[in-house]
């Protein structure tokens, strides 16, 4: 396989991406910090989000010396700690990027929420921050909780529609209030209408809560979940962990990318997406040992699977490709 792709000189790990079918290349927006602080896992704390662009994942292209760091919230924003992962869309007027941060005020400094800025234009790296603040609610843990084995769990946002009935959804990294301490991870879901998505990107409506796609009590925390299409019908669900905080049965602690198949997604008036519970038949896609983590399936790519070295640093492809396609994540008919 390819080797890591490395930044001159930042540290890099979890990534996301928009592709631009016009111009073929992916709109890179990545976790970064300076190296010096890998060592006592501080990077985590002092994270930025870069922008940089690739036509194969192979060769990237990290801009100038301030493309590292193009995300900046206002001063007397909530979001007054760094910057987590997140999930960037097209609009017909412009881009939002979903991402996570913290209010060092909140709680013990780490109850995490989601935000939303805009763009009319990537390349710019002026970003508008709205105040919106999407926090965990209804059923959901709020924030910490003591002897847990990770912090709290509200971050890594991926959208999806499902257009027939008019309904935008948002998986979540999170943790259900009332699972096992220690293996509550669950993969969280929301859902807004499509004439209400402005509203709720504005901080204007809450979006509606529902339980939790997958609540399978076998994961300390089940990060940056997707979801993906294969050419028979059925869905793939797919999050990463690592390899200490796996508990899942019949995993062996594997760790890594963990996918589950769903026969079927929604249920029966169409309107819902079908909760997964239980344990379900998950799998290993990629185990922690092969040093990829926070991957990313790339339909543009065959559905290859794609994550940052968690030795050194960096982007690396793995050679493996699922076939898998794209859920519909065309928000090019919605404006804010």
């Amino acid at each position: 396989m390819p080797p890591a792709v490395r930044h001159p000189s930042r540290h890099v790990w979890d990534f996301w991406y928009h592709f631009d079918h016009e111009t073929q290349l992916f709109h890179l927006f990545y976790l970064n910090a300076d190296h010096g602080l890998v060592s006592t896992a501080q990077h985590h704390y002092a994270a930025c989000v870069g922008h940089a662009t690739t036509s194969d994942f192979v060769t990237i292209d990290w801009g100038d010396d301030q493309s590292y760091d193009v995300l900046h919230p206002p001063a007397n924003h909530w979001a007054n700690t760094c910057l987590w992962s997140g999930d960037v869309i097209q609009l017909h007027n412009g881009y939002l990027m979903f991402y996570t941060s913290r209010d060092r005020h909140q709680d013990d400094g780490l109850t995490q929420s989601i935000g939303v800025a805009y763009t009319d234009d990537l390349w710019s790296h002026q970003w508008q921050f709205f105040d919106t603040q999407l926090k965990p609610n209804f059923g959901y843990q709020t924030k910490g909780v003591a002897d847990d084995l990770t912090i709290h769990a509200w971050r890594d946002p991926f959208l999806f529609r499902h257009r027939d009935r008019g309904q935008i959804f948002m998986l979540v990294s999170a943790k259900a209030l009332n699972g096992p301490l220690g293996q509550s991870g669950v993969v969280g879901l929301l859902q807004v209408a499509d004439d209400h998505f402005t509203e709720v990107v504005r901080g204007a409506r809450e979006w509606e809560y529902l339980t939790p796609l997958l609540e399978p009590c076998g994961y300390a925390e089940m990060e940056v979940p997707q979801l993906y299409r294969q050419a028979q019908g059925r869905y793939e669900l797919v999050f990463s962990c690592w390899a200490k905080y796996d508990f899942s049965p019949g995993t062996g602690g594997a760790g890594g990318l963990h996918g589950v198949t769903l026969p079927q997604l929604w249920t029966a008036n169409c309107d819902r997406a079908k909760v997964l519970r239980s344990h379900p038949a998950n799998y290993v896609l990629s185990p922690e040992a092969q040093g990829l983590y926070a991957c990313r399936i790339v339909p543009e790519l065959g559905g290859e699977i794609i994550g940052f070295d968690s030795q050194q640093g960096g982007i690396r492809r793995s050679g493996l490709q699922t076939g898998w396609a794209a859920m519909d994540r065309n928000f090019s008919d919605l404006a804010v």
